[in-house]
């Protein structure tokens, strides 16, 4: 089921099917500024990714001597929720709690909720986890994963955006380096530079993306503005996420970009950890909640 929250400068549709963002309107000219989920390029939004953000090697993990099977990006995006309140027409919170079948994939009782507010321009994303467990510690890994539709693309283009990374001090893209997504979607040790134009910014580009995503670990950066071709901002993307990826299709150029803070990283290729190793995991005590804002996207 969808719900649409809005202000006096946006109208935002949530559906209830992951607790993901369908559709960001701005009043003023009618424009759609999110991505709208075209299956010749990517049929997503902006799923909400948990207790796992990107792969895991084998598609698995242990946990207390067991090993358990989780698909990529944990499973939460696929499940229907439940819309908690909506205090105000600006603002809705659903709630996801566990169940016998995701037991099976994550051994713990846990609640997740996940609320959306308006405030002008800009949509804030909050989370919160309850560890329901009374006696254990529960590791967790969550993400969001923001598409951006690029209004200048077309087909055959070079470019369609530029991604700018953004942090305290304003950095150019050419002091940055990543690390790269291969084989089952876990990342390998080597370092790339980032691809960069003259002015300090990343193209939106099929080379690019021509080894898939880029991802900024080691809290390099804490937001992204997206631009157009003659570089005004489309939406500016922040949060405190240690690891940001930047995504769209291997070797297909698309007319979106993705902006995904993690609280997380996949797995090293080749590498089936126990839960609490995974890079950059978080975790709960028994019985308290966590949370915090997962992204906010001023348009």
């Amino acid at each position: 089921m969808n719900y649409t929250i809005e202000n006096e400068a946006l109208r935002v549709v949530i559906s209830s099917l992951g607790a993901e963002v369908q559709s960001v309107v701005r009043k003023s000219d009618g424009k759609e500024l999110w991505w709208q989920g075209d299956p010749r390029f990517w049929d997503g939004r902006s799923p909400i990714l948990f207790p796992a953000c990107g792969g895991l090697w084998n598609g698995e993990y242990t946990y207390q001597g067991s090993t358990y099977q989780m698909p990529k990006h944990g499973f939460v995006k696929d499940q229907e929720w439940e819309m908690l309140k909506q205090p105000t027409p600006d603002s809705i919170s659903f709630v996801f709690q566990d169940t016998e079948q995701t037991r099976k994939q994550y051994p713990f009782r846990f609640e997740l909720q996940i609320a959306y507010q308006l405030c002008g321009l800009q949509l804030e994303c909050l989370y919160s986890v309850a560890n329901h467990e009374q006696d254990r510690l529960m590791p967790y890994q969550i993400g969001g994963h923001p598409a951006i539709a690029l209004p200048d693309y077309e087909e055959g283009a070079e470019v369609v955006g530029y991604i700018q990374p953004k942090d305290k001090s304003e950095i150019n893209a050419e002091c940055l380096t990543v690390v790269r997504a291969g084989e089952q979607g876990c990342w390998s040790r080597p370092r790339y530079s980032v691809p960069s134009t003259w002015d300090g910014l990343i193209p939106v580009s099929e080379e690019t993306f021509s080894n898939e995503a880029l991802i900024f670990d080691h809290n390099q950066i804490h937001g992204v503005n997206i631009l157009d071709l003659n570089r005004n901002v489309l939406a500016r993307i922040s949060s405190d996420a240690p690891v940001w990826l930047f995504w769209q299709q291997q070797n297909l150029l698309c007319p979106y970009i993705c902006a995904e803070p993690w609280f997380g990283l996949c797995d090293l290729q080749g590498e089936s950890v126990d839960l609490i190793e995974r890079p950059y995991t978080l975790t709960v005590a028994p019985g308290n909640v966590t949370g915090g804002t997962l992204w906010a996207a001023t348009f």
